[in-house]
């Protein structure tokens, strides 16, 4: 009888308990050491999404099915009413649709309620779980691992896999990249029963304040409210001064949802200050892989932090299952799984600085934002469509990186004004971008407006176009594309919209834009009008097929060319960050096609 691989699994949170439940039920001998020395009940919720759902079906026979019977189960008409602090409806966000691109509604569930269905999937499968221990630390060799346990004790197997949570100790010893960084607010949760807002989901905007509400069954709602904050103050109030904070912040809101935090189980209150990490270049260490928020921890601004944790259980016990050499295996995974979760982290802060509205220009694009997209998140569309693919064994597996080898090479990024007055507000924004591209380690070409002014596309014009052609060879060298737009009437500049229709004349084996990061941007002063200049932008990129969660910002103007150590203006942040977001999916794209270089840790 062939002798069973043994698997450890450091951290017995969801993406843990997922992967043990996935790889014992494919015959692998699982041990889940876990830091706890009994499992919580209560707490709050989360939202599994539909990726997330499908990532359950995909590790075993009924664990989906088993996850859906657990949560509140989203009716075809549902709605989430998107308001502002007062009560004033701004939109209802259509949730129980079963049908579109992302193939079903979200699910809002006990965090308890999940951990517990997981659990008893994972035993059920042979998983063994080792109470009250933590992996301290490890020691990689050809063809075992050596873990050694926070009781002084070690033991051997065949592969270790990192689901220790953002302060993992299995990432500390891979990577040794420092703590997690604070995005600069605090999260307050809890549940409450009873609440005249009925079983129905709220999204409540109030000036440096987001309430989240969401139905769970039982006549209850999970809550969480995140707060702009310093590091450290609200979780030094401990839960029950915390609520009474809040309470107090809360002063003026709609009646019915301060009520929501008063009627709260003060023991089911959980405060924590918000934290990612940027996105890491490796993931494994030969028979050592990171997985959920070990590997990508992401703010939880697009409800994705448990749904990723899932789709990474789902791809390693797959590819675990498809390969004889465990090395090549995570590998794949690694592979699989980078670039996505990199690409929702990013868009994840992005979206979580957008939520905070924390001043009063902040609070009006919020607010525009959703009124005109009437929803919360249009990133997360594209985030939930992902569905799982099974592999079977690479016929030639690429080589198996160890500690070092994964490098991202020197991305190219192109920046497309669509203003055709010289030295225009979004000329300015292009080459301000540019610069801090090329100031980040990559190549920037900016196409000012004047550049871009071509005839009225027809198929084939680059044939006869030099203009055309050179700005067409261009983008074939992208590997990113930034869309500056002035807000023209709410919507694009029609120089802009002919530039991109000559993209149609891109051809080969990745036509259009196929695989590039697309960040965007819309210069003017109407929140309303750059909301709406964001979304058609959004649109465009997805038509050309870019990249699945494209960045935007809106600024008001141009930054100034800035002095060293500058403290920065709310335009040139928000610049700033959409430039690093892009730089970052850029250079993956650039490491995959087989670029030379390599991008330094960002400013």
């Amino acid at each position: 009888m062939t002798q069973r691989q043994t698997v450890f699994i450091a951290g017995g949170g969801i993406g843990g308990l997922a992967a043990a439940a996935g790889l014992a039920a494919r015959g692998f001998d699982v041990t889940v050491i876990e830091r706890a020395a009994t499992l919580r009940e209560g707490g709050s919720g989360l939202m599994i999404q539909p990726n997330g759902l499908r990532a359950a079906d995909a590790l075993g026979a009924g664990v989906g099915a088993r996850v859906r019977a657990t949560g509140h189960a989203t009716a075809p008409d549902e709605v989430r009413v998107l308001m502002d602090a007062r009560g004033t409806v701004l939109a209802e966000e259509p949730v129980g649709a079963a049908d579109g691109p992302v193939g079903g509604p979200p699910m809002p569930v006990l965090r308890s309620a999940l951990h517990r269905v997981l659990l008893d999937e994972a035993v059920t499968a042979g998983a063994a779980l080792r109470m009250a221990t933590t992996v301290e630390d490890y020691t990689g060799h050809d063809d075992h691992v050596t873990v050694r346990f926070s009781d002084g004790t070690a033991a051997t197997c065949q592969a270790l896999i990192g689901a220790d949570g953002i302060h993992s100790a299995v990432r500390r010893r891979m990577l040794g990249d420092g703590p997690p960084v604070y995005r600069g607010y605090t999260s307050v949760r809890g549940r409450t029963r009873g609440s005249v807002l009925g079983q129905r989901g709220h999204v409540v905007n109030g000036r440096g304040i987001q309430l989240f509400v969401a139905p769970v069954g039982d006549d209850t709602l999970y809550w969480t409210a995140k707060i702009t904050a310093a590091e450290g103050e609200w979780p030094a109030k401990g839960p029950e001064e915390a609520r009474r904070a809040l309470l107090a912040a809360l002063e003026g809101w709609y009646p019915p949802v301060v009520d929501l935090v008063r009627a709260a189980d003060p023991g089911d209150v959980v405060v924590t200050d918000i934290h990612d990490r940027e996105p890491a270049a490796r993931w494994t260490d030969h028979r050592v892989a990171l997985l959920g928020d070990a590997a990508h921890p992401m703010v939880p601004a697009l409800g994705q932090g448990a749904n990723m944790a899932l789709e990474d259980a789902a791809v390693l016990a797959d590819r675990l299952g498809a390969h004889d050499r465990i090395p090549t295996a995570l590998a794949a995974y690694a592979r699989e799984r980078m670039d996505r979760t990199a690409a929702v982290v990013l868009s994840s802060r992005r979206q979580g600085a957008l939520d905070q509205g924390a001043d009063r220009d902040g609070e009006q694009r919020r607010n525009a934002r959703m009124r005109a997209a009437g929803r919360k998140d249009q990133d997360a569309l594209d985030i939930a469509a992902w569905r799982p693919v099974s592999v079977a064994a690479d016929p030639a597996p690429a080589p198996v990186p160890r500690k070092g080898d994964d490098i991202v090479h020197t991305p190219h990024v192109v920046l497309l004004s669509g203003s055709l007055r010289a030295g225009s507000t979004s000329d300015r924004v292009a080459q301000w971008c540019a610069r801090r591209v090329t100031a980040k380690g990559a190549t920037a070409r900016v196409f000012t407006g004047s550049e871009l002014d071509f005839p009225a596309y027809r198929p084939g014009l680059a044939a006869c176009h030099e203009g055309v052609a050179g700005f067409l060879d261009e983008l074939r060298r992208a590997d990113g594309v930034v869309l500056v737009s002035p807000t023209y009437h709410a919507s694009i500049s029609g120089l802009l919209k002919n530039a991109l229709d000559a993209v149609n004349d891109i051809d080969g084996p990745q036509p259009l834009l196929d695989g590039r990061a697309i960040g965007t941007v819309a210069v003017g002063a109407g929140p309303q009008g750059a909301a709406t200049t964001l979304t058609t932008l959004r649109t465009i990129a997805h038509a050309l097929r870019g990249w699945p969660a494209p960045l935007g910002v809106a600024v008001t103007r141009a930054p100034a060319p800035a002095a060293v150590d500058h403290r920065q203006a709310p335009d040139e942040a928000r610049l700033d960050e959409m430039v690093h977001q892009v730089l970052w999916l850029a250079g993956v794209r650039a490491a995959a096609s087989g670029g030379t270089g390599s991008v330094p840790a960002a400013a």
